[in-house]
């Protein structure tokens, strides 16, 4: 078996340079980046309020006949949480750029232009190995299909409402996986790598600050989490770039959105189980798997 050549000789971590390790630019990075990821956030979430009460639409009234219906409510909280992820993961971006004085790419891809075929090879592949294990659970569990109670199927909505929630969660989980890659499995995964010199320290910080970030502090989904992030950083690193980890990160959520629940304000967080850990540990393996397919078949930043 061929050895798994150094890990920080991969091209996507070798774009931070000497400037990413000057402390006085990681400070500098600390504060604006934070700074300006937290003002196009709130303007994002603003706007897109603004938009809804414009149109008369509460998304926090959950009645029944003077509400939106539940699918329509759950495709506009998806859209609101997206774009004030997008517009933070930008803020933070635009900042990097300017204080390391890099290129605002080179924390997307390590290739000359982003990789669409990568994108959607990370979706297909995802989903594709989601919805295998997702059915293997579910037969464990005694249940007889995906279909199953999952919101895509649920006759009491319109099918127009349907559609618009499958259109909806598709565009607004994209943003969202897009915002989470480019700020933890491109510019904090590089800036540890940077300040560490360790790429698979670099992994396990990156997976749990991305953990952390979604303030669910039960065990279960923290480990949950943190294993799924670390296999993106992986395939991030593998791949050359964060189009595969993007497209396998819009699988994992348009799989708990279409088959799982439909994501509501106010729901409550839920704390995971030993299956749901099982289940990442089996993606993640699986995700990797796929990257070390992939890598074989061509160079990474092609």
């Amino acid at each position: 078996m061929t050895a798994l050549p150094a890990l920080d000789e991969a091209p996507f971590l070798a774009a931070a340079g000497p400037r990413d390790r000057a402390w006085p630019r990681v400070l500098a990075m600390a504060a604006a980046g934070l700074t300006l990821a937290f003002i196009l956030g709130v303007i994002a979430t603003g706007v897109m309020v603004e938009a809804l009460a414009a149109l008369g639409i509460d998304l926090l009234n959950s009645d029944p006949i003077a509400g939106p219906p539940p699918l329509l409510r759950s495709a506009l909280y998806v859209l609101e949480i997206s774009l004030a992820l997008g517009a933070a993961a930008l803020g933070a971006l635009i900042a990097a750029a300017r204080i390391f004085d890099r290129p605002l790419r080179s924390w997307i891809t390590a290739a000359p232009r982003f990789r669409w075929r990568q994108l959607a090879l990370g979706f297909g592949l995802g989903l594709a190995g989601a919805a295998v294990l997702s059915q293997v659970a579910g037969l464990m569990h005694g249940e007889a299909s995906l279909s199953a109670g999952a919101p895509i199927f649920d006759d009491r909505a319109a099918l127009l409402v349907r559609m618009i929630y499958v259109a909806a969660s598709a565009l607004g989980f994209l943003l969202a996986a897009w915002a989470e890659e480019a700020v933890f499995r491109g510019y904090v995964l590089q800036q540890a790598q940077a300040l560490t010199g360790k790429p698979y320290l670099a992994i396990l910080v990156s997976g749990l600050l991305f953990s952390l970030v979604h303030l669910e502090f039960s065990p279960y989904a923290l480990v949950a989490r943190a294993i799924i992030g670390a296999a993106f950083a992986w395939t991030a690193i593998r791949l050359g770039g964060l189009e595969f980890a993007i497209g396998a990160h819009l699988a994992n959520n348009m799989m708990i959105a279409l088959f799982g629940q439909a994501m509501l304000p106010g729901d409550p967080v839920d704390p995971g189980d030993a299956t749901g850990v099982a289940f990442e540990i089996a993606i993640a393996l699986y995700l990797a798997g796929c990257a070390e397919l992939l890598r074989r078949r061509r160079p990474t930043t092609s």
